[in-house]
């Protein structure tokens, strides 16, 4: 018998409207698990030059790599 309910896309941030200096929940695509991670403007300020820092490690990733679920407020 197949379900009756519809099925939920997950809800994302648009890459547009990120934040630099801002952490998220993001999770990579084609993953299960979401992590945290920053928007950083180390290789330049202009949007294009945007990049994902992985918490815990030093790699840096392109913003088209996640799907960002929610944005983590300061304290």
């Amino acid at each position: 018998m197949q379900s009756t309910e519809p099925v939920k896309e997950p809800i994302s941030i648009d890459p547009e409207n990120l934040r630099v200096g801002s952490f998220y929940w993001a999770r990579r695509a084609g993953a299960d698990d979401a992590e945290i991670v920053q928007v950083t403007d180390v290789f330049g300020a202009a949007r294009e030059y945007w990049s994902i820092a992985v918490m815990g490690s030093d790699q840096h990733y392109s913003p088209r790599d996640f799907d960002f679920l929610i944005r983590l407020m300061r304290p």
